[in-house]
């Protein structure tokens, strides 16, 4: 999370691209451009269907979306969630900068490597022991030899000096100026951002809540993980500022995606590798990408039976979606 902030002080997008914001159209409380098609409106109101939450919309694993119908379709099922590798050490990296953000904003930098390296190592095994249960779960969940809670445990442990050295170089860069302040960036901890937007307007439902906010600049965020980042990733920023925009009715203007890298599929190296910051305008044609799945999506769930399979090349989440038996009973095959 240091690097966050130090990145978009370092680049400042809202200064540097003022007037690419200005008009955005739009927005969370315009409800005549962003409303919910009424036939669909009037279906959640009866409570026919259910509304979508952002992930709902944004996350796009299914081609054919026949998973969000399995969970929100007229004929929807009682399947609970399957527990996943990359589910699972998602939440992990999630704690992880979380709980080292907090307990390290507040103290004085220490300049030097090996202080940061020394006192980084040390959370990270104070970590591992106080997570040892998340960690046996991996194990227990590993499908893949890509996929290695002690090499996930390594890139947390590189990853936290690289944070620990953002925040000294921040300090650094932006000594005594109003900019320095790290406590800017709001956490979402124990629901603490969540957002309370009108499902019925925009087909969002309530509460929504997004990993992290930065509201004296306009930004919204999100913590992704996985192989690699993906461009709908940026869907959720998008959803995200429509639901605050209909509640707060202020405007968000970026997206930042806090992207960790939790599994690496070559089968002959383990580099060593860090987030990726991705700092990006929430502008109309992210929010109508946004929109229009939307649209499509409570089409999807609002029909009497659901989508077709995957075509065969398409169908490598299939063996991690909760849905599997489900779509195997049906005729699917992987």
């Amino acid at each position: 999370m240091f690097q966050v902030i130090a990145m978009w002080n370092l680049t400042r997008p809202d200064l540097e691209m003022k007037n690419s914001i200005e008009k955005i159209e739009l927005r969370g409380y315009n409800s005549s451009k962003v409303s919910l098609t009424g036939q669909f409106a009037s279906k959640i109101n009866s409570r026919e269907i259910r509304s979508l939450s952002v992930s709902d919309i944004s996350d796009r694993y299914c081609p054919t979306r026949r998973d969000l119908y399995y969970k929100k379709g007229m004929k929807k099922t009682t399947i609970g969630s399957k527990k996943t590798w990359g589910g699972t050490a998602g939440t992990i990296v999630e704690k992880f900068l979380f709980d080292l953000f907090n307990k390290e904003k507040s103290k004085r930098n220490k300049r030097t490597y090996q202080v940061i390296r020394t006192r980084n190592n040390q959370f990270s095994k104070n970590f591992r022991t106080s997570h040892q249960k998340a960690f046996k779960r991996l194990s227990q969940l590993k499908g893949q030899d890509y996929e290695d809670p002690k090499w996930l445990l390594e890139l947390l442990n590189n990853n936290g000096r690289a944070e620990l050295g953002m925040k000294l170089l921040h300090s650094l860069v932006f000594n005594n100026t109003k900019d320095m302040n790290t406590n800017q960036i709001a956490l979402n901890i124990k629901s603490s951002l969540q957002l309370e937007p009108n499902p019925i307007e925009i087909g969002i439902s309530s509460p929504a809540e997004p990993d992290f906010l930065i509201k004296k600049y306009q930004v919204i965020g999100d913590i992704k993980s996985g192989i690699e980042f993906k461009n709908f990733h940026q869907l959720t920023c998008a959803g995200y500022a429509l639901a605050y925009e209909n509640e707060k009715k202020r405007d968000i203007d970026w997206g930042i995606i806090y992207f960790f890298p939790t599994r690496n599929p070559s089968a002959y190296v383990k580099p060593i590798t860090f987030a990726q910051i991705y700092i990006f305008r929430l502008d109309d044609n992210l929010r109508k990408w946004f929109l229009d799945f939307r649209n499509q999506d409570y089409d999807i769930i609002s029909k009497d039976k659901p989508p077709d399979f995957p075509e065969p090349d398409k169908r490598r989440h299939c063996k991690r979606c909760r849905f599997e038996e489900q779509c195997k009973s049906a005729g699917l095959e992987t």
